[in-house]
């Protein structure tokens, strides 16, 4: 009898368990950390967090005496001082927490960006960490949520290969957290910090998934940015739906609107770069100089890219991921809002199972816009977060 019972709790504590993995996989919005191809323990010091469409990770993520796996960069933390310094033999950037500003203590440069305290810790937006020290990221997306991957020029697994390959470290990381943490909060959301030293506590933004609802039709909307005296309107009616889209810009747009670059950003939408050059390598140069220009005004880069259909081939191939246009949902002037929300529905209605609209950013699509996502959203067509493992 007392075998029974032993091997009956231990039946029901594997039924839990699983019970609770499947439960995160659903749920869809844990975030995992790997540092090129390192998948970090998953606990609150290594879980990316989202805040005012930023993405953050812990300081320490970038520090390898904290992960054990260097990246050249090393870290401190002043709570006294409230401020946190990253730094390698060449440069160094600090966080001044009390002032929600950054700046370079070697050339007294101010760069664009602010760390966040969660749960009593420093949180920096890897977006600039990345840019300053010449790393990059992606945010996979995966079965059981995101992995947020930190890459150096040591990496070898391309995001796709790497996911293959880490299949049994992240089953292993998800079941050995919740067996930690069957107290802890929803996965992906943290809880808001005591520590009152902190700033005021922020609404964490976990970024959707695409909708659950399988009769909804995942759509993604993309807005060329060379005319944009429609932007900021456009901007008004996508925040005030929640929804977001990718903006493509080219190098001297980039300069041009910084203003809306930064309010685009800081809303968690995506920007893109836009080319188009009489051959792919010609295009390929424009494609870099615009990256440059956006490391430079934005502290950020980007690999979507829109670009002449004939050349999308080749440049995926080198690691560009390439806008796959559905249909063009750009307005003709003059035309009622209804009469081209209609007409855009006639040219995606059929068989896809995502959509992909090109979309300007004039006044003229500013004024349609409204009428055009109502009608999207009544025929079972939902705007989805446009993330690069998406496009």
């Amino acid at each position: 009898m007392k075998r029974w019972k032993k091997g009956g709790a231990l039946t029901l504590v594997l039924v839990l368990l699983v019970t609770l993995l499947n439960s995160a996989q659903a749920a869809g919005n844990v975030y995992l950390t790997a540092v090129n191809e390192n998948l970090l323990e998953l606990t609150s010091d290594t879980m990316p967090t989202w805040s005012g469409g930023v993405l953050y990770v812990p300081y320490t993520v970038f520090d390898g005496s904290y992960t054990g796996i260097s990246l050249g960069i090393s870290s401190s933390y002043s709570r006294d001082a409230g401020n946190v310094t990253l730094y390698n033999l060449q440069q160094m950037m600090t966080f001044d927490l009390n002032r929600g500003t950054c700046y370079n203590p070697i050339t007294e440069e101010t760069i664009s960006g602010r760390a966040i305290v969660r749960n009593g810790r420093p949180y920096v937006p890897v977006s600039v960490v990345c840019s300053f020290f010449g790393l990059t990221y992606s945010v996979i997306d995966i079965d059981e949520g995101y992995i947020v991957r930190i890459k150096s020029s040591a990496v070898v697994l391309s995001d796709a290969r790497y996911v293959d390959a880490a299949q049994n470290s992240i089953r292993s990381r998800l079941r050995d957290y919740y067996q930690d943490s069957q107290s802890q909060p929803a996965p992906g959301v943290l809880p808001p910090t005591t520590d009152s030293s902190s700033e005021e506590p922020e609404p964490d933004i976990v970024v959707p998934d695409d909708p659950v609802d399988t009769d909804v039709i995942p759509t993604y909307l993309a807005f060329r940015c060379e005319d944009t005296q429609g932007l900021s309107a456009i901007l008004d009616t996508l925040d005030s739906r929640s929804q977001r889209a990718i903006f493509f810009f080219d190098a001297e747009g980039l300069e041009r609107d910084d203003a809306l670059l930064f309010r685009i950003l800081g809303s968690g939408h995506s920007i893109g770069l836009m080319a188009e050059g009489r051959t792919t390598a010609a295009t390929r140069r424009l494609l870099e100089e615009a990256n440059q220009t956006l490391a430079q005004v934005a502290y950020a880069r980007t690999s979507v890219a829109l670009v002449p259909d004939s050349q999308r081939r080749a440049l995926e191939n080198e690691g560009w991921i390439c806008w796959d246009e559905t249909a063009s949902a750009i307005p003709n002037s003059g035309t009622s809002a209804s009469t081209y929300a209609n007409q855009v529905y006639q040219r995606i209605s059929g068989s896809h199972t995502r959509v992909y609209l090109t979309l300007d950013s004039s006044s003229e699509t500013a004024r349609v816009l409204p009428t055009l996502l109502n009608k999207l959203s009544a025929e079972g067509y939902g705007v989805s977060v446009p993330l690069e493992t998406r496009l």
